[in-house]
């Protein structure tokens, strides 16, 4: 573990809620994993698929619950009428979601520049590093800017272009949530969500256009934000329930969130010129709300998040996230057909966490402690 002088400075947080944010990277990786297992040996056996079938959803969906996180946790100074300026809060963010960021791309640019020549059979290498390197595709992932293939280097990624575009005018956004009525802010999430149908329609370009999935993903933090301002209601609202009202709403926030969108997104995709599937996600939100909710207030839920182990997976979590999958194509490319791919996959889960270890050691510490001493030195530029 970290010595003292190595960990971030921190301002007071949830630990429980970077635990929660560890077990959703965990089920990031357990996705693809798993959704590799299904595309490269195509499982015949009928109990394997309805396994795989019932899990493999749960990645996007853990998605989901970081962009609810991301509201819940930014919001937090602003409730507490401690808000941030913007400078403060940009730079920060800069630090803390795009340069590690650039760090997992420059590695994947790289690997992909080593390996996307040499022979192999794996369906996910050539789906991704089969190409050479094009500087253009590198820029567009550098600047987030147009509409390209985040799934070229590091899929995993394509979230980040959300998180970091809706970063640069979350205070606004924040500022606004926290003076509405709770009606008016499920009518802000609809029309955000709505409008995508609106843009797509009018250019006749479904789901190619960068604003129109922003606007939707932004309703995501909306209810974060949302659920940061009642925290203290909410809190006082979960004691006065009887423990089998606290079991029972635990179970159904786990069930939302993992299978009630997911059963949904057929019936949607069946339908897709109305955009059902973006409405689907929030049938999630609500899910990942309700887990928030829970962690936030249970006793037994914040005894096992703070479980030393479980904070350690909160710690990295997001360098596990970037990282997960540049080590899975990079096995891949070179062990796959040469040994079994069970043993490659169970090598990925250990070099993932030990990577992933690393990078938070080296790239993610190092770069937060950055952003706040700039941060505070422009806000307090007399300081020490």
């Amino acid at each position: 573990m970290m010595s003292n002088i190595d960990a971030p400075v921190r301002q007071a947080r949830y630990f429980e809620l970077d635990s929660l944010r560890g077990l959703a990277a965990l089920i990031v990786v357990l996705h693809h994993l798993l959704l590799t297992w299904d595309i490269e040996t195509e499982p015949s056996s009928a109990i394997c698929g309805v396994f795989l079938d019932l899990v493999n959803p749960l990645g996007p969906e853990a998605v989901i619950l970081f962009f609810v996180l991301s509201g819940f946790v930014l919001s937090l100074p602003a409730v507490k009428e401690k808000p941030q300026s913007y400078f403060t809060f940009v730079t920060r963010r800069i630090f803390r979601i795009y340069v590690p960021y650039l760090a997992a791309l420059a590695i994947s640019v790289m690997t992909s520049f080593c390996l996307y020549d040499h022979l192999t059979h794996s369906i996910w290498v050539l789906s991704c590093w089969s190409g050479p390197v094009t500087w253009r595709l590198v820029w567009q992932h550098v600047m987030f800017l147009g509409v390209y293939d985040t799934t070229r280097f590091d899929p995993p990624i394509w979230s980040l272009v959300y998180e970091m575009r809706i970063s640069l005018f979350f205070p606004l956004l924040c500022a606004i949530v926290l003076r509405l009525r709770m009606r008016w802010i499920f009518a802000l999430a609809f029309i955000l969500t709505a409008a995508p149908s609106v843009i797509d329609k009018k250019y006749g370009i479904v789901g190619t256009i960068p604003l129109s999935d922003t606007l939707h993903y932004t309703t995501m933090f909306v209810l974060g934000i949302y659920l940061a301002r009642e925290k203290g209601r909410i809190a006082d609202w979960f004691k006065r329930l009887s423990r089998l009202a606290k079991i029972s709403f635990g179970v159904a926030g786990v069930l939302v969130f993992a299978f009630a969108g997911p059963q949904f997104t057929p019936l949607a995709i069946s339908i897709i010129h109305l955009r059902l599937t973006l409405f689907t996600q929030w049938i999630t939100a609500l899910g990942a709300g309700g887990l928030i909710v829970i962690c936030m207030n249970s006793g037994t839920c914040k005894h096992i998040l703070l479980w030393p182990p479980i904070r350690f997976l909160g710690q990295m979590s997001y360098s596990l996230y970037l990282m997960h999958f540049i080590v899975l194509l990079g096995c891949l490319d070179l062990l796959f057909g040469r040994i079994p791919l069970a043993a490659i996959l169970c090598l990925v889960f250990v070099l993932s966490i030990i990577v992933s270890w690393y990078c938070y050691r080296w790239v993610e510490v190092p770069s937060m402690n950055l952003g706040r001493r700039l941060s505070n030195v422009f806000r307090n530029p007399n300081g020490a």
